[in-house]
């Protein structure tokens, strides 16, 4: 609805583009005027006062009709100012069918309110203040020209009944469009989330989701900064997961930060909120950089099954309230839905996990090696660091299973993974490759060191088995492919020449 300085005097929702509007403001006022021209008709039929001017009286139910039947063939045709004049000759008429009526107290005098009842539901209040000046205006001349019994009394009575009139449509239309628009304000919120969790379910990837969160918060939001807070792997603190637009200053938080706006609502399962500047600046220790300051911030934690795991928070460039009805509604149902995301996106890690890792021993498995081995092969480029391979193959493995069963051999892959895994640096890289054959990279030692690494595996096999191994140096040109293909060999003549050896190429 237009505010007072509207120069226009119309409610924003009846402007020039608006035909449904329009019409109905043309229907409306056609109808009054139908209305108006019957009522008088069946008046003129019915015993009036003798003092009537019965041929003005009907010439103005003509043109009352005239004017009701053009106002309804217009539709939503008629300009602005049309209806603006149209509103002022039927104030005209009002006012002529008052004079004419031949009574001190003309019912006629009832329709003014008409006037202000239509004026302050279809313009804006500076125009159906105008409206309803001009309507006191005509009928105190009309009051003048015809005085009668109290005419004052009477004028004072019918413009009074026609502003408090007015004023209550006004209140009750200024409602009514604020929960029209509320209410169309939610639907394109649930609709944002809707599309939001269409969107988030197609995502496998983790990192790929609480950037899309985050996006998708800031939309919906209108906030110029949203961030993922989830509790970091110390224990100590909270960290920024995932992101949209300009990321806060500091990527951590500390739980024992005191007033710190995600560690409060982590803390406490709430809302919390800050929109006034010296609240923005004690609540906000993740901005202390000099990029830009927020003027209002909300953070909502993320539940699930009544425990917080993370806390979503958003962060507005300009000066308002945050407590919104729609905008606290449509942030809670966004951290549901990162509720579920961030537990579909630990399950997706959760079985890509299980499905690159061997279930016997725990290692890598061959597909997490194939994936691994050129990841290694990049990282020795990039930082011209040297790399070594090895493949280890128990010795008669096949016959202990046939000596001492399939679970005796099971426990013995197990045995060797967990001494093996034991004796290696966590930067080395161990994976079963199948069977009782596993697979090593070692990265940034000497070739004589590498050859005393694996000699030590080969030593530490347990149950008393021996091992065989094949060890090559990576050129820093061959692919994967060929680096373990050259280890395989080397492996194969450890075997040849009688087992319980490492082969270095």
């Amino acid at each position: 609805m237009s505010s007072a300085g509207d120069p226009a005097g119309l409610r924003s929702d009846a402007t020039a583009g608006q035909a449904p509007e329009e019409r109905l403001r043309s229907l409306a006022l056609g109808w009054l005027f139908i209305s108006g021209g019957a009522i008088g008709a069946v008046s003129m039929l019915l015993p009036h006062a003798a003092g009537a001017n019965d041929l003005a009286l009907w010439s103005n139910i003509a043109l009352a009709l005239l004017a009701g039947a053009g106002l309804l063939a217009a539709g939503g045709r008629l300009p602005l100012w049309g209806f603006h004049l149209t509103m002022a000759l039927g104030v005209l008429v009002i006012a002529r069918a008052v004079f004419y009526s031949g009574e001190e107290v003309s019912f006629y005098s009832v329709w003014f309110i008409w006037v202000g009842l239509y004026s302050f539901y279809f313009f804006g209040r500076r125009a159906a203040a105008l409206h309803v000046s001009f309507a006191a205006g005509v009928y105190a001349l009309t009051l003048v020209a015809e005085p009668g019994t109290s005419p004052v009394a009477r004028w004072l009575t019918t413009v009074a009944t026609l502003v408090v009139a007015g004023v209550l449509i006004d209140a009750l239309v200024k409602r009514a469009r604020v929960q029209a628009e509320a209410a169309e304000e939610s639907a394109v919120s649930m609709a944002a989330v809707a599309k939001v969790s269409q969107e988030l379910s197609r995502l496998t990837e983790s990192a790929a989701a609480r950037s899309a969160l985050c996006e998708a918060a800031a939309g919906v939001s209108g906030a110029y900064s949203v961030a993922l807070w989830e509790p970091a792997s110390n224990g100590t603190g909270l960290t920024i997961t995932g992101s949209a637009g300009s990321e806060p200053d500091q990527r951590s938080v500390p739980f024992v930060t005191p007033n710190a706006g995600a560690a409060l609502a982590f803390a406490t399962g709430e809302a919390v909120t800050a929109d006034r500047p010296e609240a923005v600046r004690r609540m906000t220790p993740e901005q202390l950089g000099v990029r830009r300051t927020p003027q209002a911030c909300l953070w909502q934690p993320v539940l699930r099954d009544d425990q917080t795991v993370a806390v979503m928070a958003l962060y507005f460039g300009e000066a308002m309230s945050v407590d919104r009805r729609s905008l606290r509604t449509v942030v809670h149902l966004l951290a549901a839905e990162a509720a579920v995301t961030l537990q579909r996106a630990e399950l997706l890690e959760r079985l890509e996990a299980m499905a690159r890792t061997d279930d016997l021993t725990g290692l890598p498995n061959r597909r997490a090696w194939e994936e691994e081995l050129p990841r290694e092969l990049a990282r020795a480029r990039r930082d011209s660091q040297e790399l070594s391979v090895a493949m280890l193959d128990l010795d008669h493995f096949k016959l202990f299973n046939d000596r001492y069963g399939h679970q005796a051999g099971d426990r013995l892959l197990k045995q060797a993974a967990s001494a093996w895994a034991s004796q290696l640096r966590s930067t080395d890289v161990l994976a079963r490759y199948g069977g009782e054959e596993f697979a090593l990279a070692l990265s940034g030692g000497s070739p004589s060191a590498d050859v005393r690494v694996v000699e030590h595996l080969r030593r530490v096999t347990p149950e008393g088995v021996t091992c065989s191994a094949g060890l090559v140096r990576w050129d820093g040109a061959e692919s994967a492919e060929e680096l373990l293909g050259r280890a395989d060999v080397a492996l194969y003549e450890a075997k040849r020449a009688g087992r319980d050896q490492v082969v270095a190429a």
